[in-house]
C-alpha cells in the first residue's frame, strides 16, 4: 500500500467521525426543546387565568348578598288571627259598618284585634277613624240644627273610645254653635202697630217656623213656654193653619209638666200666641 492511498483511507475515517457527531448533536436539540415546552406548558397550566379570577370575586359577592337578605318572618298563628281581624276592620270601616250590625262591624273587629294584642297600631288607628266618622257626622247634624241627631252621634264615637278628645272638641263646638244661634234667634214681642206697644204677653212666631228643624222650632217657642209655666196663663193662639195650630198647643202642653194648659185656637193669618193674663 503507497503512501496514497493510506492518505485517503485516513481522510475518509475523519469525514465519517465529523458526520456522527454531528447527528447526535441534531438528535439532541429536539430533546431540549421539548423539555423547555414542557416547562412553557407547565408554567402556563399553573398561572390562574383573570376570567377565573373574577369569577371566584363574583361567587363570593353573590354570598355575601344572600347572607345580608334580611329572613321573611313567619306569622304565628295568634298573630295571622290578630291580621285578619284588622283585615276585616278595614274592609267594615270602608263600607261604614261602624257599630252595626252587631256581630260584623269595625268597632268589634279593631276592639277584638287590640284586647289580643294591647298597642297594636292598626287597630288603634282603625278606632280613632270610627270616632272621626261620627264627630264629623255630628257637626254636620249641628251646621243643620239637629242637635238631637249631632248628640247621637256623638254618643257612638264614646262607644268606640270614650277617652277620644277629639269629641269633646267638637262637642264644645256644637254649644257654642248653639248658644250664637239662640242669641240671635231670640223670640221677639210682635209690633203689629207701629205706634202702638205691643200687649203684654203676646209673641210672634215665624212664618217658616214648620220648615226649621225640631231642635229649632223647640228654641223660638222655650220662651213662651215658660210664661206659661210660670204664670199658669191660658193661651190663644193665632194661626192660618189649623193643623200646624193645634201642634203648636201639643209642643206647649206637653212641655208643661205641672197642668194642663188652655188654649182657644183661633183660624187668623197673624202668626201669634197670646197670654191670657187677666
Amino acid at each position: 500500500m503507497n503512501i496514497s492511498t493510506i492518505v485517503l483511507l485516513g481522510s475518509a475515517l475523519i469525514l465519517a467521525g465529523c458526520q456522527q457527531t454531528v447527528r447526535s448533536s441534531d438528535t439532541a436539540e429536539p430533546a431540549v426543546e421539548a423539555k423547555a415546552e414542557l416547562g412553557k406548558t407547565v408554567e402556563v397550566a399553573a398561572k390562574p387565568t383573570l376570567a377565573s379570577e373574577q369569577d371566584k370575586v363574583q361567587v363570593v359577592e353573590s354570598e355575601t348578598k344572600q347572607a345580608e337578605v334580611p329572613a321573611v318572618k313567619t306569622l304565628t298563628a295568634a298573630e295571622k288571627i290578630t291580621q285578619r281581624l284588622i283585615v276585616n276592620g278595614r274592609i267594615a270601616l270602608a263600607e261604614q259598618r261602624l257599630l252595626t250590625p252587631e256581630d260584623d262591624n269595625a268597632n268589634l273587629y279593631f276592639q277584638a284585634a287590640l284586647g289580643r294584642d294591647p298597642g297594636n297600631f292598626d287597630a288603634i288607628q282603625g278606632i280613632s277613624e270610627i270616632v272621626e266618622q261620627y264627630t264629623q257626622w255630628a257637626w254636620s247634624a249641628a251646621q243643620k240644627g239637629q242637635y238631637l241627631t249631632a248628640k247621637r252621634y256623638l254618643g257612638f264615637a264614646r262607644l268606640a273610645n270614650p277617652e277620644d278628645v277629639l269629641i269633646v272638641e267638637v262637642e264644645g263646638r256644637i254649644v257654642d254653635l248653639k248658644r250664637t244661634r239662640t242669641q240671635q234667634k231670640t223670640v221677639k214681642p210682635v209690633v203689629s202697630n207701629p205706634q202702638s206697644p205691643p200687649s203684654i204677653g203676646e209673641y210672634s212666631l215665624p212664618a217658616n217656623l214648620f220648615s226649621l228643624s225640631d231642635e229649632e222650632i223647640i228654641e223660638r217657642m222655650q220662651p213662651i213656654i215658660d210664661k206659661v209655666d210660670e204664670t199658669q196663663a191660658a193661651i190663644e193662639i193665632n194661626w192660618p193653619n189649623d193643623k200646624q195650630a193645634r201642634l203648636l198647643y201639643q209642643i206647649i202642653n206637653s212641655r208643661v209638666t205641672e197642668f194642663r194648659v188652655r188654649a182657644m185656637i183661633f183660624h187668623r193669618t197673624a202668626r201669634t200666641i197670646e197670654l191670657q193674663l187677666d
